[in-house]
C-alpha cells in the first residue's frame, strides 16, 4: 500500500477476517501518520478490496464522510471523539518518527477509538515506546 503492497494485502486480509467474525462489515478506521497519505492509502486499499465490494473512503482533514460500513482513512490527528469497531494504525513506526513528542498521545487516542479490534503496521522497526508489547502481537485475529 503506497510503497508497500504487502501492507495493503495484510490490511485487506484483516478486514475480511473481521467481516467474517462479526458477520458483516463493522465500522473501521485506518489511521495514517500524515494528511498527505489519506487519499493515497484510501485509493490503494480500495483497489485491494474491490473484489470484496468493500468501499474505502478518504476523510481529508478529519471529515467524517461515507457510510457506516465504509472503511475510513484518517490522519491520526483528526481521530479524537470518534469510535470504530476496528482501528488500524498504518506505519506506526513512521508516526513515532514524525511526532516523537506526541506519539504516546496519538497512540492512546487512536487505540481508545477501537471498540474491539486494534491493528498496527510498521514499515521498519516497532517503535521503542511499544517494543515491550511485541509478544502480545499476532499477524492475524485467529492467532
Amino acid at each position: 500500500m503506497c510503497n508497500d503492497p504487502d501492507v495493503g494485502i495484510w490490511l485487506a486480509d484483516r478486514v475480511t477476517e473481521i467481516e467474517r467474525f462479526v458477520g458483516q462489515l463493522p465500522s473501521i478506521a485506518i489511521l495514517v501518520p500524515e494528511e498527505e497519505q489519506v487519499r493515497s492509502v484510501a485509493e490503494a486499499l480500495q483497489e485491494t478490496l474491490a473484489e470484496q465490494n468493500i468501499n474505502v473512503v478518504a476523510c481529508p482533514d478529519g471529515q467524517v464522510i461515507g457510510q457506516d460500513n465504509d472503511i475510513r482513512v484518517f490522519d491520526v490527528q483528526h481521530i479524537k471523539g470518534l469510535e470504530f469497531e476496528a482501528v488500524f494504525f498504518k506505519d506506526v513506526d513512521h508516526l513515532a518518527e514524525v511526532y516523537p513528542d506526541l506519539f504516546d498521545k496519538f497512540l492512546y487516542v487512536g487505540a481508545t477509538r477501537a471498540a474491539t479490534f486494534l491493528g498496527l503496521t510498521c514499515s521498519g522497526s516497532l517503535p521503542t515506546a511499544i517494543s515491550d508489547l511485541r509478544s502480545m502481537f499476532s499477524t492475524n485475529w485467529d492467532g
